[in-house]
């Protein structure tokens, strides 16, 4: 297979992530990448990366402001990895696509459920590979979790209860992330967890939500590096139920501010056990409970034979992992190298990538479908926000902001 003429978009911090994640590809196969270029317009940033670059892949890429000087200077090349601000996700992949160029985007897709779909009909127009770069689908104990579940062992479940409290009232990475504009913690924080229910459970039907902002100001550094009191926008606590398309119900509780104790729990009951899946990316290992019977680690995997990752997967983290003790960088390249191979192989043997478009907006729309449902008090379904049927909330972010 030829290597991947590719090209980086944003060398910021998820940029840079990124690249690692390339390096990590080429560790366990290489020739999978060649890096064309590496886009930004603060050419510092893009130096930066590119001098990672030449540490981990051995040569040096060219730098350019902009993926359309990156194309005028370097022809053939045949895909971009878009890792930018959420609002420019459209404005930079739309033209891409057009002019043949496969997209790997990162999530959300888009910023909009309107800003997702226009990315998909670009996609489909010009018959080129649409990927969304939605991590933690590929951490091997959520693959564990998901065999548990297709292989029956607690029944068919009924009911999901998904916690997540995260201690303090710092920002979270940047200011931006708190911002109406663009789409709050909610969409580029909890979009993880939406979509992780999912595809554990299959497609949410409808969600019923309340929020509320517990910190007006965080916390974060400021031009001189000292702590300064940032205004946030965007709300931090999130209350829903769900109904999903199964029947299954579920309850779904985020604080992104809580004080004293953290918690993470996300728990599925079926109608012969109960099923605890570990926080994403933290290697612990899913626990079975069945009537009489407690199983996890090895002897939760040796009860599913079938249980293997895919050959990518197996080589990043062997092939029946019941579990991994990893520094969070190397759990992370590792993901990032998974879903950069799933790319390459969607493109060179034309079949559909994990997380194609149309399943990126689809996580886009349960985390619109929480806010809208949140801002006007009402039950929200999911083809009510796909439809844009129901679209205030995000009617209310687009007239927010400018280009981030």
């Amino acid at each position: 297979m030829e290597p991947l003429s590719l090209m980086l978009v944003g060398c910021g911090m998820m940029g840079a992530r990124h690249l690692r994640g390339y390096g990590e590809l080429e560790r366990v196969r290489p020739g999978s990448v060649r890096l064309r270029a590496v886009c930004d317009p603060i050419q510092d940033v893009a130096g930066a990366v590119a001098a990672e670059a030449e540490e981990l892949l051995g040569y040096r890429p060219p730098v350019y402001c902009s993926p359309e000087a990156a194309l005028a200077g370097e022809p053939g090349i045949e895909a971009a990895d878009l890792v930018t601000g959420n609002r420019s996700h459209d404005p930079i992949a739309i033209p891409l696509l057009e002019s043949g160029v496969h997209c790997l985007v990162e999530k959300p897709l888009g910023l909009t459920v309107a800003r997702a779909q226009s990315i998909i009909r670009a996609a489909r127009e010009s018959d080129r590979v649409l990927a969304v770069a939605e991590n933690n689908r590929r951490d091997p104990m959520n693959r564990l979790v998901c065999h548990i579940l297709d292989q029956g062992l607690i029944g068919e479940p009924n009911l999901v209860l998904m916690t997540s409290m995260t201690v303090g009232r710092r920002i979270v990475a940047t200011p931006w992330r708190h911002s109406t504009a663009n789409g709050g913690l909610a969409l580029d924080v909890g979009i993880h967890l939406g979509y992780m229910l999912e595809a554990f459970l299959g497609p949410i039907a409808s969600v019923s939500a309340t929020s509320r902002r517990v910190w007006p100001t965080r916390l974060g550094p400021g031009p001189d590096g000292s702590d300064i009191e940032y205004e946030v926008e965007s709300d931090d606590v999130f209350v829903a139920q769900l109904i999903f398309e199964s029947g299954v119900r579920g309850s779904w509780v985020m604080h992104f501010g809580a004080t004293g104790l953290g918690a993470f729990q996300r728990t599925i009951w079926g109608a012969a056990g109960a099923l605890e899946t570990p926080s994403d990316r933290g290697g612990a290992t899913p626990r079975v409970r069945l009537e009489g019977e407690t199983l996890e680690g090895d002897a939760l995997v040796e009860r599913l034979p079938d249980f293997r990752l895919n050959e990518i997967e197996a080589q990043l983290w062997g092939q029946r992992p019941s579990g991994y003790q990893l520094p969070y960088p190397e759990t992370d390249r590792r993901l990032i190298a998974s879903e950069v191979a799933d790319f390459i192989e969607a493109i060179r043997t034309g079949r559909e990538p994990e997380v194609p478009g149309e399943l990126g907006l689809r996580s886009v729309a349960i985390i619109w479908a929480l806010l809208e449902s949140a801002a006007s008090g009402c039950p929200v379904t999911l083809s009510e926000v796909l439809s844009g049927e129901v679209c205030e909330a995000q009617g209310e972010a687009e007239a927010a902001g400018e280009l981030v």
